[in-house]
């Protein structure tokens, strides 16, 4: 599998990398939203880099729209040292919930809202998980419940991603009294619908990234709120999970490798009486585990989202890439905190600490490790099947 990119496809990747350096730095420990860096990177074209306009998901024809390219994107914001909680935000407003909405939106619905989505005004949260039964769709218990001329949900949703700040939510809901996956259906809910609350939730890490949870009081929506049709909201939740599964942890990926960078650069410049600390074996071993274990995750990632742009539904796939970039950024970020030692835990060199806590939010976000695992389990190849 190939994975080069157009000059034009180039130009717009090293362009995006030059944005973040910048406009989209960290802004310390500050929580919250950065709508200065929302607006910035709308007007850059972040959130129009899914996907061609109106024209179904997957590729354009000439390769400048996609999964892919919307991948490299985000990593070269996150080379260009992009505050981790912000381009989380943006990934989640993406993948999470454009997306989707593009996919399966009426025209009425796309005229209402995907030029809002696409052009930052509005800002998109995906309201699936639940305190109780987490995402598994078995134990969803907000309800929709039939009412003249639309439905009324009830229940609450948690670890809602852009909550705080989000205009348009997509809520997973079960018809009322029904069961299994054929009971669910996503709805569009906007900011300001009589019965629905909002309230923030403290995390550490991703401090940029604004999570919450969504209340939903005998809340009212009108039969055109249903996005897709009836007993589809699995297909769309599908949809949401398989591209923030192979694309939302791009940016954090983009950050570990210039956190690599920023470690080996410390370490060729500090001495002991052998010499640079770079000269030990112990010390440059380690980074070459690191940029082995990010080189791997970026392909499965790079995979994931070309098979996305082919139009496969490979949920092996996203699985894979989810884990694989999960995991090598918490590694990634463990060890650079070792390797800068002191000079990272006092701020000298770096952030290792938020760099810690903020990667650890990816082990959770669009399903954990041990859930990805058991996609992968369920899709091993038999004897008889040739595996891709």
């Amino acid at each position: 599998m190939q994975f080069e990119w157009s000059p034009e496809t180039r130009q717009r990747i090293a362009a995006a990398r030059d944005f973040a350096e910048k406009t989209l730095r960290p802004r310390g420990r500050s929580e919250g939203l950065d709508h200065a860096g929302w607006q910035a990177a709308a007007r850059f074209g972040v959130f129009r880099s899914a996907m061609p306009p109106r024209f179904g998901l997957g590729r354009s024809r000439d390769g400048s729209n996609g999964a892919l390219v919307s991948a490299a994107l985000f990593e070269a914001m996150g080379r260009g040292g992009a505050d981790r909680g912000l381009l989380f935000a943006m990934g989640a407003h993406l993948f999470g919930c454009l997306v989707p909405l593009a996919a399966y939106a009426t025209d009425w619905q796309a005229a209402e809202w995907e030029e809002l989505l696409r052009d930052g005004s509005a800002v998109g949260a995906l309201a699936a998980t639940e305190a109780a039964g987490g995402s598994s769709f078995e134990h969803i218990a907000c309800e929709a419940a039939p009412a003249i001329d639309g439905y009324r949900i009830t229940g609450g949703k948690t670890l809602v991603a852009n909550a705080p700040a989000a205009g348009l939510f997509i809520v997973l809901a079960r018809h009322a009294g029904q069961r299994g996956p054929m009971s669910l259906t996503a709805f569009l809910v906007p900011v300001g619908s009589e019965g629905l609350s909002v309230c923030p939730i403290a995390a550490d890490g991703l401090a940029g990234a604004p999570i919450g949870t969504a209340t939903f009081v005998d809340c009212f929506v009108r039969n055109d709120a249903v996005l897709g049709r009836p007993g589809a909201g699995l297909r769309v939740f599908s949809t949401a999970m398989q591209w923030e599964r192979s694309c939302l942890l791009a940016g954090l990926l983009g950050a570990a490798e210039r956190d690599l960078a920023l470690c080996r650069d410390f370490l060729a410049a500090r001495h002991d009486s052998g010499g640079p600390l770079l000269r030990h074996q112990a010390l440059s071993h380690r980074l070459a585990r690191i940029k082995l274990s990010l080189d791997g995750a970026r392909l499965l990632l790079y995979r994931a989202a070309s098979l996305l742009d082919a139009g496969h539904d490979d949920r092996a796939a996203a699985a894979a890439a989810k884990l694989a970039v999960s995991e090598a950024v918490v590694a990634a970020a463990t060890d650079s905190f070792r390797l800068l030692a002191g000079a990272g835990w006092r701020g000298e060199v770096g952030d290792p600490v938020t760099a810690v806590t903020d990667t650890l939010g990816g082990l959770l976000a669009s399903g954990t490790t041990e859930m990805q695992l058991e996609i992968l389990a369920r899709h091993l190849p038999s004897d008889g099947e040739r595996a891709c």
